[in-house]
């Protein structure tokens, strides 16, 4: 399965990751594992649906945030990795953050967006294990942070 052609026929065009802030990277290789960590969902330089969950946004919202923020994720594994996904064996874990409100219940419905995506264009290599939980507050008022661990060929 060719996952380049795949996000040529998804219609999705990846964008530039974001710049490394602070002491921290966007991502690190240990063998054969890629660990990405904090992804929030940036778009056109700016935060997607912003906003808790259940309170300023709605499921469908949330949701898009965090489809938002898998793509930003590809990016940072497509530079990673050369300007390809196809060297990527397989989606192993997906951490996903909500921020919402004290009493949400749709923290894994969100994450779902992501999910989905990865599916969508890793076939049952997309398949993950994966944590989705509600926070208070999320770095610039996201509304969804994912982290990662990808297997690479």
């Amino acid at each position: 399965m060719d996952f380049d052609e795949k996000l040529d026929e998804l219609f999705i065009d990846l964008p530039e990751p974001l710049e490394d802030v602070g002491n921290a990277i966007s991502c690190v290789r240990v063998g054969k594992l890629l660990y990405v960590a904090g992804v929030l969902p940036f778009s056109d330089g700016k935060i997607q649906a912003p906003g808790k969950a259940g309170i300023e946004l709605r499921l469908d919202m949330a949701r898009l945030a965090a489809r938002t923020a898998g793509v930003m994720m590809l990016a940072i594994v497509n530079k990673e990795l050369g300007g390809t996904l196809n060297k990527v064996r397989r989606i192993v874990k997906l951490d996903g953050y909500v921020a919402s409100g004290v009493d949400y219940q749709n923290h894994a419905k969100v994450i779902d967006g992501a999910s989905e995506l990865f599916i969508q264009i890793f076939g049952k290599y997309g398949k993950h294990v994966r944590t989705a939980v509600g926070v208070t507050s999320l770095p610039k008022n996201a509304s969804v942070e994912l982290s990662g661990i990808f297997e690479i060929r």
